[in-house]
């Protein structure tokens, strides 16, 4: 019974360590072998290189599809089949499009170099990938080996991305995209592709793996035929079976899906838009669900490790140089800066906003300043010019006047005094003391005792007397003198008859300035005092010459004679001579002269006020004038440079005969930048020089009052003006003061030139400082410089970082020897057995159902 149990249990053990290890033997487990592989070399993958910009701006513009290609690409979601056929675009294929328009690989390839030998874009191979075109460096045919590691012996790669070519696409960024495939499998760069920027030194170092695979059942890899692809990978089937859908859905395909001899064909755009866009997202997800792509039994994988770097300032240098020595680079790079600036409409509208601002402004501005201040400042000229000349002439007919009324009491008024003061008035005290002294002494000889001769004595009276009445008679007739000129300084009768230049004489007694020549004679305590005193001394004078006739008289017919009376009549005759003498110069300085005095200084006084009316005036014409010449020269300049610069803008926008960069050198030349320096000037002096003319009405208004006041207020010439009827010099001077003031004050609100611009000035100056900052940006961008370099290149070393590869193998690890092996040890552990006794097991079982069978027939 032990036994029997010890053997049950054994066999039961081994029986359940058999049954598992026949199930993990259909498991088909398998284990995964690491290896590092060196080799002397290496196979260089293929590299798939596109530029994110998919369209040239430059192509697409010379085939008419940019907007085509801006209004597929820019988001609108408003294409469709009718907008195609308004493009004329509907049977446009999708390749044709796409290549047409693609950047060349002879503009993206600068520079070449593999393993120290010069390459170049003819070892690049062109190809439509899911990205768009781009360019494969190896072909199948004649693959390449690294025989080292480093950069050195790898690929070099200089790129121009031609970003200045770039519009709207696919793709918003700048720079490429690279992918390292195998040369048999499709380069799937738009999911697989490493981007790589302008202004960088990219190193991307490779690392190989090769993988092997296991088939079922201990793996999933295989392979599929397909008259798509002649050699299998995932990507392949996974591309061929979108490809068999789309045919059967839309009857075409995309140009990066395999065709069989053009078969399916390329789409064009209205299958594009009218079915391909509507299937690919649900056929896609078909493909995932229902197409069976194993993984490949045997692949290879470059695993890329990506750095970077800036381009040196020396590379930039280099490139900068190579560029500027390249005139083919830089023409194309014009003629895209030209068409993108009038193609994209975001710069095309600003540029558009801009010159339409500027434009409007300027019109305004050359209307505002050809017409109205120009019409303004000619209009206050020609005011100007009048009321001086109106004022003018009033001055002048006043001016007249003076001089002829100064003439007049000059002539016929004081000449007179100087003809009487040489007939009577000086001879009547000449010599007085002289004659005082021969009187007493004549007077003295009458009664001297030594002459006793009557006819002596006689003789001496009669030439005393003679003498002495002679001097009165002078006296009398110097009265009568005083008299008349007393009387015609009283009553502005004239003297002498002098006419003025060809005035009649008839004239004289209207122009004389009778309240002055009355006011002459008392305008102060002297010549009131003295112009009548004149009279008295001359007849005190006159009487004490007559005491001394009464003196001569009593000692000629008496024979006496008072000491006491001669010494009194002697001083009394002395006293009255030395009055008469101060009574008449006073007479004549305080009253005769007085007149002409103050017609000569009313003169002098209205020369002064034309001479500071010439001045305020002049002024004011000065001001004017250069405002006239400084608007005649802008309109001969800066504003005809100006409308032809926005003519040639006109050219550029409408007909497209004229570039940018034209436009831009005459916007930003030296002439414009000085007319515009000449044009804030004058803006300056239009409202520096406004302000001195606003200031100058008033000065100018006052001035012309205070003639007008002197004209109209000299009561000296009231008669004259009413005789000759100058009815414009009667006026009322405060009524015409208020009507020359608001006259003047018109004047001056109507040539306001401080503010009529506004500010017109600095809205344009302000648009137009906008456009030549646009125009001198674009000027700044139109030249190869640094910027360009970082923009538009970049370098990209491919290389080996090792010269060892890692192998993946995928092994079995599990097979039917183990499993026998398993089986042989589990018997012998349990039941002491071997893989012989399962034989000699089998051999029993065999035999005995044989024999069973064999000896049951015969019984």
């Amino acid at each position: 019974l032990l036994w029997f149990v010890l053997v049950t249990v054994c066999a039961t053990l081994m029986g359940i360590q058999i049954v598992e290890r026949i199930i993990y033997y259909y498991k088909h487990p398998t284990t995964v072998n690491v290896n590092v592989n060196f080799n002397k070399s290496l196979m260089f993958p293929s590299l798939t290189i596109c530029n994110q910009n998919a369209f040239r701006a430059t192509m697409a513009t010379e085939l008419g599809r940019y907007r085509l290609l801006e209004a597929m690409y820019t988001g609108r979601g408003d294409l469709n089949i009718s907008v195609l056929k308004d493009f004329n675009a509907s049977d446009v294929t999708l390749d044709e499009l796409a290549v047409s328009t693609a950047h060349s690989k002879y503009d993206l390839i600068v520079g070449c170099e593999w393993q120290n030998e010069e390459c170049g874009p003819e070892n690049f191979t062109q190809i439509l990938t899911d990205h768009g075109v781009c360019f494969t460096f190896k072909s199948n045919e004649e693959p390449l080996v690294a025989v080292s590691t480093g950069s050195e012996y790898g690929l070099k790669l200089t790129l121009n991305v031609e970003q200045y070519e770039y519009m709207p696409g696919p793709h918003d960024a700048a720079g490429v995209k690279m992918l390292l495939h195998d040369g048999k499998e499709f380069p799937g760069v738009a999911e697989l592709g490493l981007a790589i920027p302008t202004g960088t030194h990219a190193y991307v170092g490779i690392q190989l793996v090769s993988i092997e695979n296991l088939p079922e059942p201990h793996g999933d890899c295989g392979s599929l035929s397909s008259p798509f692809y002649k050699d299998y990978s995932t990507e392949n089937c996974q591309l061929a079976c979108l490809t068999e859908y789309m045919e059967e859905a839309c009857g075409c395909r995309h140009p990066y899906m395999p065709d069989r001899n053009g078969t399916p064909p390329i789409c064009t755009l209205e299958q594009y838009y009218g079915c391909y866009l509507d299937q690919i997202g649900s056929l896609k997800a078909k493909v995932r669900d229902e197409c069976t792509c194993p993984i490949p039994c045997e692949f290879l994988i470059f695993d890329p490790a990506l750095s970077f770097a800036t381009t040196s300032v020396f590379a930039t240098d280099r490139f900068l140089a190579a560029a500027s020595g390249t005139g083919d680079m830089e023409a194309k790079y014009l003629k895209a800066l030209e068409v993108t600036n009038r193609m994209e409409d975001l710069k095309f509208q600003r540029f558009l906003d801009v010159e339409e601002t500027v434009r409007t402004r300027l019109e305004e501005l050359s209307f505002l300043m050809s017409e109205e201040v120009r019409e303004r400042i000619l209009l206050a000229r020609d005011t100007v010019d009048r009321a001086y000349n109106r004022t003018k002439t009033a001055w002048e007919k006043k001016d007249y006047l003076y001089r002829w009324q100064e003439y007049h009491v000059r002539k016929n008024f004081m000449r007179p005094r100087d003809a009487m003061n040489e007939r009577t008035f000086d001879f009547l005290c000449m010599g007085f003391q002289e004659f005082a002294n021969l009187t007493e002494t004549k007077i003295w000889q009458l009664v001297d005792p030594e002459i006793n001769s009557s006819d002596v004595r006689q003789t001496l009276f009669a030439l005393l007397m003679t003498s002495l009445n002679a001097r009165m008679d002078l006296a009398e007739r110097a009265f009568a003198n005083f008299t008349q000129l007393y009387d015609a300084y009283y009553n502005g009768t004239p003297v002498f008859r002098y006419k003025f230049l060809k005035e009649p004489r008839a004239m004289n007694i209207y122009i004389t300035p009778k309240p002055l020549l009355r006011n002459s004679l008392e305008h102060s305590a002297y010549a009131l005092r003295y112009s009548v005193r004149v009279g008295d001394d001359i007849l005190n004078f006159k009487a004490a010459i007559a005491r001394f006739a009464e003196l001569a008289r009593g000692a000629y017919e008496n024979y006496t004679l008072d000491a006491n009376d001669v010494y009194l009549a002697d001083v009394n005759f002395l006293w009255r001579g030395r009055r008469y003498l101060h009574s008449k110069s006073t007479f004549f300085a305080e009253s005769i002269e007085y007149p002409q005095r103050i017609l000569q200084e009313r003169m002098t006084k209205f020369d002064q006020m034309l001479r500071q009316y010439d001045i305020t005036v002049q002024s004011t014409i000065d001001n004017i004038n250069s405002l006239k010449t400084s608007l005649a020269h802008l309109e001969d300049s800066i504003l005809q440079r100006l409308n032809h610069s926005m003519q040639t803008a006109g050219y550029y926008i409408h007909s497209g005969n004229v570039t940018k960069l034209q436009i831009a050198k005459e916007l930003t030349s030296q002439k414009i930048y000085e007319g515009i320096s000449d044009l804030k000037v004058f803006f300056q002096s239009l409202r520096s020089r406004g302000q001195r003319i606003f200031d100058n009405w008033d000065p100018i208004a006052q001035t012309t009052v205070d003639i007008w006041n002197v004209i109209t207020d000299d009561e000296d010439m009231f008669e004259y003006y009413n005789i000759t009827n100058m009815t414009e010099f009667l006026r009322d001077s405060a009524e015409l003061a208020l009507e020359i003031r608001d006259e003047y004050d018109s004047y001056r609100k109507e040539f306001d030139f401080r503010n009529m611009v506004g500010n017109a000035d600095s809205l344009f100056l302000k648009s137009l400082e906008d456009l030549m900052t646009e125009m001198e940006r674009y000027l700044k961008s139109s030249v190869i410089e640094t910027d360009f370099i970082r923009e538009n290149f970049l370098q990209l070393d491919v290389f080996y970082r090792e010269k060892s590869y890692e192998q993946i193998t995928q092994q079995k690890a599990y097979d039917l020897f183990a499993l026998l092996c398993d089986i042989g040890g589990s018997m012998g552990l349990f039941v002491g057995a071997s893989v012989l006794s399962i034989g000699e097991l089998v051999d029993l079982f065999l035999h005995q159902s044989i024999y069973r069978l064999t000896h049951g027939v015969r019984n």
